[in-house]
Parts: structure tokens; sequence; C-alpha cells
């Protein structure tokens, strides 16, 4: 184990917070504009295809993915720093 300061390890955890506000304000976004959780869209997009014409979806879903992701990984660091 490392020893850190403490105003070191308050600015990492100020950073990592800041970060956890940026993604969730990313999966609010999803979740308003499709109205649905990821897994339910995901489900969706299982059963109805993306259209050829139109790859948004399967974007936003990436990038939603990506999000909780980030999430889960800033969630468990900061649970760390406690």
């Amino acid at each position: 184990m490392i020893s850190i300061r403490r105003e070191v390890c308050d600015e990492i955890a100020r950073r990592f917070r800041s970060e956890l506000e940026y993604y969730e304000a990313i999966v609010s976004r999803f979740e308003e504009k499709y109205g649905c959780s990821l897994d339910e869209l995901e489900k969706k997009i299982e059963r109805e295809g993306v259209p050829l014409d139109n790859h948004e979806v399967w974007e936003d879903s990436i990038e939603w993915r990506n999000a909780l992701e980030e999430i889960e990984k800033l969630s468990r660091l900061l649970e760390e720093l406690r």
C-alpha cells in the first residue's frame, strides 16, 4: 500500500466525482431520448435491427454502454478512496 497525502486524495476524488457526473448526464440524456433503459434498447435492437440508412440508435447504444461502464469504474475507485 502506498501513502498519499490527504489533499491529493481529496483532489483525485473531486476529479472522479466530476467525471462521474459527466457520465451520469450522458446516461440520463439517453434514458430521456429513448424512454427506456439500455438493456431494453439493446433488446429492441436485437428484435428490430438497425436501419441501414441510420445507425444513430446503434451508435447511441455504444456510447451509453461506455458511459455505464465508466460509472461503474469510477464508483469503485471512489469507494476505494474512502
